[in-house]
């Protein structure tokens, strides 16, 4: 016995008043039943509310696997005091898109550069290019889409979509399509890097008010939000498949964001520490934008 079946052994025994070996016998199959019932209850638990290993690949990015409501998730933490995020479309050498997370980081490797952390991301067209905003090292790629009703359009159409950008002070921040546009008015001068997808699964900490709970729609995903006043980012893509709903519920009940956007769904994949995350390799269409970060080598 361990010493908490010690202790209720003990408590039972002095309960029944004497210690004769039915007594104990009795005592020892209750103590064994509860036991196992706390065991499952606390695995339960564990399992609906979170169960996850954390740990420090690189400075300032935090790699935390967890199984939240019996779904498999990845979270990458970055720290913008610590590390500088960029996000990349086409070769500045040729003009032609990377495409691939394994494309973009063997062009990082020729550059005598390492990749520490990247993930794809954005709503784009069949021709392959951004359906919204755009930027790449503050040169605007592609303007921002004000389009309200996109039917076709799949998830940019779940109004409303939203912007992850960058500002020139390196801090992150995530606003709805409107607010974004009332706020910069096409004035993007402070800004470093952005992009725009959809939907939005929060908005000021509230769902989406278009996803059902019990949507059968079900996918890969990824999504971000940022926290610290901007300071720091959280990117999360699923190993299991789930739905707009449940995405959003890991956002919102376990890492308590006030404003979360969608990146991607089937083709959604995050790379940390020569490993990648999300969906399978054979599932590949050629991607349009990759967050990263990259450093020089020593």
């Amino acid at each position: 016995m361990n010493t908490i079946e010690m202790t209720l052994m003990k408590s039972c025994l002095q309960f029944k008043g004497n210690q004769t070996l039915k007594n104990q016998s009795t005592c020892r199959s209750q103590v064994t039943l509860i036991f196992l019932y706390s065991m499952v209850l606390i695995s339960l638990l564990l399992s609906i509310l979170g169960s996850a290993s954390a740990k420090e690949v690189h400075q300032g990015l935090e790699l935390i696997e967890r199984r939240y409501q019996h779904h498999r998730y990845v979270e990458a933490r970055l720290s913008l005091e610590q590390l500088t995020l960029s996000q990349h479309w086409l070769d500045a050498e040729n003009k032609v898109r990377y495409g691939s997370i394994n494309n973009f980081n063997s062009k990082i490797r020729q550059r005598d550069q390492s990749l520490i952390f990247a993930i794809n991301s954005g709503i784009y067209t069949k021709e392959y290019t951004p359906l919204g905003l755009y930027i790449e090292n503050r040169k605007v790629l592609n303007p921002l889409n004000l389009v309200k009703f996109n039917k076709g359009q799949g998830n940019f159409a779940l109004l409303p979509n939203g912007v992850f950008y960058l500002t020139t002070d390196n801090r992150a921040y995530i606003a709805d399509t409107d607010t974004f546009h009332l706020r910069y008015q096409g004035d993007y001068q402070t800004i470093q890097d952005a992009v725009q997808s959809g939907p939005m699964l929060l908005i000021d900490g509230e769902y989406n008010p278009h996803f059902l709970p019990k949507s059968d729609s079900l996918r890969i995903r990824s999504g971000v939000c940022t926290i610290e006043n901007g300071k720091k980012v959280i990117f999360v893509v699923t190993e299991d498949r789930v739905n707009f709903y449940e995405f959003a519920s890991y956002f919102k009940e376990q890492l308590q964001c006030q404003n979360a956007l969608y990146l991607d769904g089937t083709l959604a994949r995050m790379y940390i520490n020569d490993q990648l995350y999300g969906a399978s390799f054979w599932q590949a269409k050629p991607l349009v934008g990759i967050w990263s970060v990259i450093e020089k080598n020593p």
